[in-house]
């Protein structure tokens, strides 16, 4: 609540929706990610005049579009240059590692 500073509730409201998404586990504290995400959330809520709920989830649902996009960058940057494959895999690894985290 401190560090994002804002009322419990919505705080609480962010939780529930991470947690739906398997984005952070039950007793799991926010992570500076998980706060800019808020952050987003609440800027997103007041530039378009919309609920929380709402807010949340245009937000939260754009989170796996965000992955899927990194991952099929790194594919294009193997093809164009065969070289990198193993940067490739380590940065797909670090990506799978980072989504495991959240599950």
């Amino acid at each position: 609540m401190e560090k994002v500073k804002d009322k419990i509730g919505n705080v609480r409201a962010f939780k529930k929706h991470l947690r739906e998404k398997g984005l952070i586990g039950n007793r799991q504290q926010f992570s500076e990610e998980h706060i800019q995400t808020f952050n987003d959330i609440k800027q997103y809520k007041l530039t378009n005049h919309t609920t929380w709920e709402i807010a949340f989830k245009v937000c939260l649902d754009k989170i796996p579009n965000q992955i899927i996009e990194n991952l099929s960058l790194g594919t294009e940057i193997a093809e164009s240059n065969p070289n990198k494959i193993e940067d490739l895999l380590s940065e797909i690894l670090d990506i799978l590692k980072r989504i495991e985290s959240k599950l």
